[in-house]
């Protein structure tokens, strides 16, 4: 099993539309990622643990059975998804794929 990771820095004077990602964005991402997606997890961003500010706006999870699946989706429809960003956000997203150990 494997979890792509999305997280979005928290920028000065950024815009985040959490209603837009969660319920057009990534169930988009989702259908296009198809049987390869397990489940995903959208999180705000509240605060550190010592109280200061969150370090990101949003943190996503989307869990996926296959790197290479995910890869190929990417190079099928990664214009189309990374094309959706602009109507939720103006930060640009880094993402991490990593394999899930326990």
């Amino acid at each position: 099993m494997f979890c792509i990771s999305v997280a979005y820095p928290v920028k000065d004077g950024a815009r985040f539309d959490f209603d837009y990602y969660a319920t057009r964005h990534i169930p988009m991402v989702a259908r296009l990622l198809g049987a390869n997606a397990v489940r995903s997890e959208v999180r705000k961003g509240v605060t550190s643990a010592n109280g200061s500010p969150a370090a990101f706006v949003c943190l996503a999870n989307i869990w996926i059975r296959s790197a290479e699946e995910f890869q190929a989706t990417l190079d099928k429809h990664g214009a189309e998804i990374m094309g959706d960003i602009p109507n939720y956000t103006d930060i640009q997203p880094i993402l991490q794929v990593d394999e899930v150990v326990a």
